[in-house]
């Protein structure tokens, strides 16, 4: 068994058994989740013929751009810690990414999300962060074609650095909707695209924070069914 599941999609729950629907993607249309915290980028709901996506958008993002209300997404986030995380943020703004605030702490378990590559000059990019704690650093299991495969990286004080890379080349087109998963064991991280294994690397110690979407450059990227399985 895998365990219990937290599904973070847009689920009709009278269509299917298991937990409640919960509210990553609840909201306006073209304004950003109640319950996914935008810490940097532009991200909004879409709507496609009545089934809602998670757009980033960064065509028209600049580095160094704060998020609307950083004050108090950081009290959401890291209430005890808010004011000293919020500088951190802003002292970091080279990369785009949001926190799903219901999930407090995640460790060992799964995490998986459906991507579609819309666009981008420079790199098309999808990647689940996590271990994001209130000193602001985290981790990040990514996909882009320019390198055509996945890489593990870590994100220290803003800076990001990388750490492993899977080695196995996977051609993702655009437009069309892939999974990434991940899987934290301890210290011990895998990584798939669809059912093809793509990464493996044991970490020098085990990572615990939030978890969320990251981002880089100018990326276009869909998201949907965003789910965390302990």
């Amino acid at each position: 068994m895998r365990g219990v599941s937290l599904v973070i999609g847009l689920v009709v729950a009278a269509a299917c058994a298991g937990p409640a629907p919960t509210g990553w993607l609840y909201g306006d249309v073209g304004g950003e989740p109640t319950e996914f915290v935008v810490l940097a980028g532009n991200w909004a709901i879409g709507d496609e013929a009545g089934e809602r996506v998670l757009r980033l958008d960064g065509s028209n993002w600049t580095t160094g751009t704060p998020p609307h209300n950083l004050d108090a997404k950081a009290a959401t986030l890291f209430p005890t810690d808010a004011a000293a995380f919020a500088e951190r943020v802003k002292a970091g703004l080279q990369f785009q990414y949001g926190v799903y605030r219901s999930v407090e702490t995640f460790a060992d378990g799964e995490i998986q999300v459906d991507f579609r590559l819309v666009g981008g000059v420079s790199d098309q990019f999808a990647s689940i962060l996590f271990g994001l704690n209130a000193d602001g650093n985290h981790h990040a299991y990514r996909y882009n074609t320019k390198d055509g495969d996945t890489a593990l990286w870590k994100v220290v004080d803003g800076q990001r650095e990388r750490i492993h890379h899977g080695g196995v080349h996977l051609e993702v087109p655009l437009g069309a909707w892939r999974t990434l998963r991940m899987r934290v064991r301890g210290a011990e991280i895998t990584g798939w695209v669809n059912d093809t294994q793509t990464l493996q690397f044991t970490l020098p110690a085990p990572v615990t924070g939030k978890v969320g979407l990251w981002s880089k450059a100018d990326s276009v990227t869909d998201y949907r069914n965003y789910t965390v399985t302990r």
